[in-house]
């Protein structure tokens, strides 16, 4: 396949060839053949699944690392562009709400530990908290908190977090319990 249009009229059978031709000598070209016509495929799922397989069926480690630098020219998002900065945004937007989960899971195990009796509103509370610096608040409280109530306290001008509104914390403060004791 030399061409881009005869790629992208048959992606699979491109493909094929690109297997059987990994040792070919000019396979850089092939490759950029292929990537131009994957890049022209508008389903992202089918073609980043396409991209995949074609870099598992190249016999040759020499092509599969052409292969891994044309992905990452054509398809890494590029900042300064519509696109490059909307999907740049999308996937930070993702880290982020991973990071929010990871502390609240991390806090309420902390609770947990700390032998507090945690009701389902409570959990909710945590788990629907988006606000990190508040979440970053309520576990340094936790560590040495003896109730709930201290844990949840609306935050003061001592503490290292502004005041944020109810629209961030979810449920109110309802029904916390006292740590259970536990002997250590």
């Amino acid at each position: 396949m030399s061409r881009i249009q005869d790629a992208s009229a048959d992606l699979d059978f491109a493909a094929l060839c690109l297997w059987i031709h990994s040792n070919d000598p000019d396979i850089e070209g092939i490759l950029t053949v292929m990537g131009e016509a994957l890049a022209q495929d508008t389903d992202r799922e089918e073609r980043d699944d396409m991209a995949g397989l074609i870099e598992d069926g190249l016999g040759s480690e020499h092509a599969r690392k052409i292969w891994r630098n044309l992905m990452e020219t054509l398809f890494t998002p590029r900042r300064g562009t519509i696109v490059g900065d909307a999907r740049l945004a999308g996937q930070e937007q993702g880290r982020e709400e991973g990071r929010v989960a990871g502390k609240a899971e991390q806090l309420l195990r902390l609770m947990e530990r700390r032998g507090f009796s945690l009701t389902g509103e409570t959990r909710q509370r945590v788990t629907t908290c988006t606000d990190m610096p508040l979440l970053d608040l309520w576990f340094d409280r936790a560590i040495d908190a003896t109730t709930l109530d201290e844990i949840f306290a609306t935050p003061s001008s001592k503490d290292r977090v502004p005041a944020q509104g109810p629209k961030r914390t979810a449920v109110p403060s309802q029904g916390l319990t006292a740590p259970r004791s536990s002997a250590n």
